[in-house]
C-alpha cells in the first residue's frame, strides 16, 4: 500500500535516518539542556538551530501522518 510505504521514509540527520520518535527525543534533550542555563551563548545558538530543524521535521511528519489518517478514514 502506497500510503504505508511513504510512512517508512525517514529524515536524514548527519547522514543517518531518524524516526519521528528519535527526533522528538532529541528535541526534548535540547530543551532540557537549554533550560538548565548551563550552555554558553554559542552552545545555546547551536542548540536552538538544531532544535528548530527538529521542530520543522516533527511538524512535517505529523502533517504527513494526519493526511494518511484522513485518507484511511475516507475524508
Amino acid at each position: 500500500m502506497e500510503i504505508v510505504e511513504n510512512l517508512e521514509e525517514k529524515a536524514p540527520e548527519n547522514g543517518k535516518e531518524q524516526t519521528f520518535e528519535e527526533a522528538y527525543a532529541r528535541l526534548e534533550q535540547i530543551v532540557s539542556k537549554m533550560e538548565s542555563g548551563k550552555l554558553t551563548l554559542e552552545e545555546s545558538v547551536k542548540a536552538y538551530e538544531e532544535g528548530a530543524k527538529l521542530v520543522k521535521y516533527c511538524e512535517s511528519e505529523l502533517a504527513r501522518y494526519e493526511e494518511v489518517i484522513k485518507k484511511l478514514a475516507g475524508n
